[in-house]
């Protein structure tokens, strides 16, 4: 699970550049892949759109679900070799100066990655947040809402001898099963991301989902196949499922198959989990739509969306940004892979924001939903 040297110095130059780069490894892959582009990312569909090789990212907030900032895949370093983009085809040999600057051996390699300096997220106390989750119980009981998903930022001081890829390749190694990632771009900020959760993925085998939902941390040891799930999590779990499955039926796609929920664990966490498939289809107009519908799921909003949604913003504001949006390659060797940005991290010059929340419901107990995003914050924080 190593970022090799190519990767490293190419992701070193972008940044010194200013220029825009992903890196991430896949859920159980052994290699990562590095991304550069040599322009700023731009608002495009992700799906329905001209096809362009490249790494997405979306916000939590949206005007449109199918719309995302688009890294375009200019230079691509895998295990096996470089490639370069040529229109919307990669192939072996630079097409540009840009390109052939990034990957000549020759060029200066800086010492460093640093994160860029920003705009700093709010963070949210214990008390505050405890707060909040009382009021969200409140909306709940009056009948507003069945599920709230609430979220706070705890900031740290990144350590002065940490390397940004080093933590990315740190995470990669202690969460196997996570998608990790490191972004970093003018328009998205600079994200390290370890994430159990598919949105939407297509390959040549057809479509991909998930449904997850609900949060334990058992002892080190614990059978999970025998945790027990109380009932309040079980029906959160289900309303999830429930969403995905209508946002299928009503965008026309047939021949859908659902597991039946069972425990995954996710780093020093467990959750509830039901998977989905579905048959590729070549109408990406459709497959837009449902994206469109999917973001944001309700396992990182709550049901019924809108005003799940209404309370999470007259509560949190813009806090979250791409904190629950979602991010992944698109088109990269017939391959597209959306992930919801969770566990997830915004570095801001000196200092990591730490994002965490949890799904809230009547039977919520504020203390313990504080106790699940101190869980969560364990995830990035190994790395620190």
């Amino acid at each position: 699970m190593r970022i090799n040297d190519m990767q490293r110095v190419a992701c070193k130059r972008a940044a010194a550049a200013g220029l825009p780069f992903a890196i991430w490894r896949k859920p159980f892959g052994g290699d990562f892949t590095a991304l550069i582009s040599t322009s700023q990312p731009t608002l495009a569909p992700v799906f329905g759109g001209a096809v362009q090789p490249g790494f997405v990212m979306a916000p939590f907030v949206t005007e449109a679900g199918n719309q995302a900032w688009t890294l375009p895949a200019d230079v691509l370093i895998t295990e096996s070799g470089l490639r370069y983009r040529d229109g919307s085809r990669l192939v072996e040999t630079p097409t540009t100066e840009a390109q052939a600057t990034l990957t000549d051996p020759d060029s200066a390699i800086p010492d460093s990655l640093p994160a860029p300096e920003g705009a700093a997220p709010t963070a949210t106390d214990r008390d505050s947040y405890m707060a909040r989750v009382a009021r969200a119980v409140e909306t709940i009981r009056s009948g507003a809402c069945d599920k709230i998903v609430l979220s706070r930022v705890e900031p740290r001081d990144l350590p002065a001898d940490r390397d940004l890829l080093d933590m990315a390749e740190g995470l990669a190694a202690l969460h196997p099963h996570a998608f990790v990632s490191l972004v970093s771009s003018g328009a998205t900020g600079t994200w390290l991301t370890a994430t159990p959760e598919i949105l939407l993925a297509r390959d040549g085998h057809g479509l991909r989902t998930m449904a997850l939902a609900g949060t334990q941390w058992p002892e080190a040891g614990t059978d999970i196949t025998r945790l027990d799930w109380p009932r309040k999590i079980i029906d959160e779990q289900a309303l999830v499922a429930d969403y995905i499955r209508d946002a299928f039926a009503a965008e026309g796609f047939e021949g859908v198959e659902e597991t039946a929920p069972y425990t995954v664990r996710a780093a020093n966490l467990c959750h509830l989990r039901s998977d989905f498939r579905a048959p590729r289809g070549d109408d990406d107009v459709a497959l837009g739509r449902l994206l469109e519908r999917l973001h944001p799921t309700s396992a990182v909003c709550g049901m019924p969306k809108e005003p799940a949604m209404d309370f999470i913003l007259q509560e949190e504001g813009p806090t979250r940004h791409f904190y629950t949006g979602y991010l992944g390659p698109r088109d990269l060797d017939g391959t597209t892979s959306l992930y919801v940005n969770l566990r997830s991290a915004n570095v801001v010059g000196e200092r990591i924001y730490l994002h965490v929340g949890g799904g809230i419901v009547a039977a919520s107990d504020p203390a313990t939903e504080w106790q699940e995003t101190v869980e969560k914050t364990k995830t990035i924080a190994a790395v620190l």
